[in-house]
């Protein structure tokens, strides 16, 4: 019945992810995973300033990412979020991504490597698209530093174009279910900062 119970509300929760209304999705993860039968959530936000013409504006991105745990070194992922003017405006909504990540390594007291793929379809690929992941991090408690790349391809492109984002930060644990993310993304020029908090149960 608990494992009824736990699936019924990660259903929930995806479905509510869906319903949520940078301009593009910081990365909220490391290359450790959840573990089978886990699921993590993980909220947070990231910040940018877009400059369009001569009008220069900071943009709040909220986001949310939930990870199942399918085994104890495979999980998928999956991330939406909006789109918010400090100047005001409506917000707009970015799309959602799905990924799938492969730990190759998890030392408790070195480091961790994992690789991934995922696509979705969100407003920085202009609609439908796919992306692959090399994520690190350290596992030490003195520099819990992680650093991810994720090559970009739109499909909607005239020709074939790659975008490159690149994260890096400090993931901070609070206790051994919760983490705090610090870190910064680039994507083709685009900088932004961003916080998050991970939750597994």
């Amino acid at each position: 019945m608990k494992k009824k119970a736990r699936w019924l509300m990660v259903g929930a929760l995806l479905g509510t992810m869906f319903l949520l209304s940078g301009c593009f999705f910081n990365i909220f993860q490391t290359a450790s995973t959840v573990g089978a039968g886990n699921v993590a959530l993980t909220v947070g936000t990231g910040a940018l300033q877009m400059t369009i013409g001569n009008n220069s504006s900071w943009m709040l991105i909220p986001q949310a990412r939930l990870t199942v745990g399918l085994a104890d070194n495979i999980d998928l992922g999956v991330t939406t979020g909006a789109l918010v003017s400090l100047n005001g405006g409506s917000p707009g909504w970015l799309g959602a991504e799905g990924d799938l990540k492969f730990g190759l390594f998890d030392e408790p007291d070195a480091f961790a490597r994992a690789i991934g793929f995922g696509g979705g379809y969100t407003f920085i690929m202009g609609g439908w698209g796919a992306f692959g992941e090399i994520i690190f991090n350290s596992n030490l408690r003195v520099l819990p530093i992680f650093i991810a790349y994720r090559p970009i391809v739109p499909f909607g492109a005239d020709d074939l174009t790659i975008f490159h984002q690149l994260a890096g930060g400090l993931r901070l644990r609070i206790s051994p279910q919760a983490a705090l993310y610090l870190q910064a993304d680039s994507l083709n020029g685009l900088i932004s900062v961003g916080v998050g908090l991970e939750i597994v149960f």
